[in-house]
């Protein structure tokens, strides 16, 4: 096998912001444009009010955003915008048929919007900062084209305080109702259905009145069990709390497999025989690492504006489990003098999932790949693609 690329994190190009919610991303431009100002113009020509029928943009169609789609149109017109035009296409294709959602390619095709779920990926940078860039570019739009009294909604989950950092100022002066209400979908989980899942909303009342009323009437229409909080702060939280509780429990988990191996114990035997108590305890099995968008991304969400010692080790652990997993494996490797065969299997972030996003599995990988060790390394995941992770050899699967 030939030498592996370079594998190594890109250097962050910026440094983290002083401020605790990292406005670091300039305006789309520092002054309006003509089509800014006709947008601009068209928008303010007619306010919305409590009669006016819902048609209910989505800002950012990836996972969540799709479901978003799929439950509003079940009642309203929806209309799905999205930057990436590849993903316009797909969606075209997903919706075929729904005659209540269109994707258009221009933002002026949202001014006939009344409310705006904003749905964008908030991520993380090389040093663990966050980039809000999505979230702020999908704000600048919606403030070109949103009505007064249009609605707007955060759904992406948000370090605590930002809704009302990012969302306050432009609410008060353009006359938008805002909140935040955070996704609680789970990638691949069908029971509950969407619907099912009990709603948290929450309203910036104490900049426009009624926020919170008007999320619940559109909200209530399509949800069975809605409920409301005090203020975004609170839902902002909620929704780190839940994440990172999984975090903190999945590291636990780990760490008690690590335990039980000098002991001669296998770890699985010991959660087994744990998940047969009835009540206080949650069962968590041991692991590569933590992947996807949210666990692994939404301690440092807490972190940027708050202390949390046990939260921050167990993250920082979790991060580098792939690598020293990757070194126990070198070690155990008999040293005969004969290369030895490595094969991963499954890189997808979860099971039943080809998305790699913050995947251990990957990080596994790379990490064997960049080891040094003389080992013939290849990876098998029937749903993900070669081109996926070119650097290293796919298992080929016969059909």
């Amino acid at each position: 096998m030939g030498a592996c690329p370079d594998f190594a994190m890109l250097t962050p190009s910026d440094s983290p912001s002083e401020s605790p919610f990292y406005p670091d991303t300039p305006p789309l431009s520092s002054s309006p444009s003509e089509t800014d100002l006709s947008l601009n113009s068209a928008a303010s020509a007619s306010s919305i009010t409590p009669e006016t029928t819902p048609v209910v943009a989505v800002v950012g169609v990836g996972y969540v955003g799709t479901h978003l789609v799929s439950s509003f149109s079940s009642k309203y017109q929806v209309i799905g915008f999205d930057v990436s035009e590849r993903r316009i296409k797909e969606l075209d294709q997903e919706f075929q048929g729904n005659n209540h959602v269109r994707f258009p390619r221009t933002q002026s095709d949202l001014i006939s919007a009344t409310h705006f779920l904003i749905s964008v990926p908030t991520l993380l940078r090389p040093n663990k900062s966050i980039n809000s860039s999505y979230l702020r570019d999908a704000l600048n739009m919606v403030s070109q084209v949103a009505r007064r009294g249009s609605t707007i909604v955060i759904e992406s989950s948000v370090a605590v305080g930002m809704t009302r950092e990012l969302v306050g100022p432009m609410a008060k002066r353009l006359g938008l109702f805002a909140g935040m209400s955070p996704e609680r979908v789970d990638p691949g989980r069908t029971v509950p259905p969407v619907k099912s899942i009990p709603k948290i909303i929450s309203g910036l009342d104490d900049i426009l009145p009624g926020s919170l009323d008007t999320i619940y009437r559109l909200y209530s229409t399509i949800f069975d069990n809605v409920i409301k909080v005090s203020k975004p702060e609170v839902a902002e939280m909620m929704k780190l709390y839940e994440n990172c509780q999984r975090m903190v429990c999945i590291a636990y988990a780990n760490e008690m497999a690590d335990a039980c191996i000098p002991h001669g114990i296998d770890p699985y035997e010991v959660f087994d025989a744990a998940s047969t108590k009835p009540f206080g305890y949650m069962s968590y099995a041991p692991g590569v690492g933590v992947g996807g968008h949210c666990i692994p991304v939404n301690p440092y969400y807490l972190l940027s504006n708050s202390k949390f010692p046990l939260l921050e080790a167990c993250s920082t652990a979790m991060n580098n489990r792939p690598s020293k997993l990757a070194q126990r494996l070198i070690a155990s490797l008999p040293s005969t003098g004969k290369r030895s065969r490595v094969l991963v299997v499954g890189l997808g972030f979860k099971a039943g999932q080809s998305q790699l996003d913050n995947s251990p599995g990957v990080d596994l990988v790379r990490s064997l790949a960049i080891s040094g060790s003389d080992i013939d390394l290849t990876w098998a995941d029937s749903l993900v693609k070669q081109e996926a992770v070119p650097q290293v050899s796919r298992l080929c699967f016969q059909v």
